[in-house]
């Protein structure tokens, strides 16, 4: 666990939403696994209370060169759906 808190202290991750999950050494490429969640906020839509559903976007974002390496990284997303009005 103190490795993936000092993966983020190196990549310069600060947002508390986002878990490190794993580390890969690919060999070419490194690939750190993330997870962003938060607290659901209200619907824009009917101001409903949204609801987490299982669907979770994959999101691969190109880094910097980390150690002569390129570095990807690959963010699930969560998605949410209004319990009220289903937006």
């Amino acid at each position: 666990m103190e490795q993936l808190n000092f993966i983020t202290n190196i990549l310069g991750i600060n947002d508390k939403n986002i878990i490190i999950l794993d580390y890969l050494d690919a060999g070419t490429h490194k690939e750190v696994i993330a997870k962003l969640d938060y607290p659901a906020s209200k619907c824009h839509n009917c101001q409903g209370q949204m609801a987490k559903y299982d669907f979770q976007k994959e999101s691969k974002i190109p880094y910097l060169k980390c150690a002569g390496y390129k570095t990807l990284i690959r963010l699930r997303k969560r998605r949410f759906r209004c319990k009220d009005c289903g937006k």
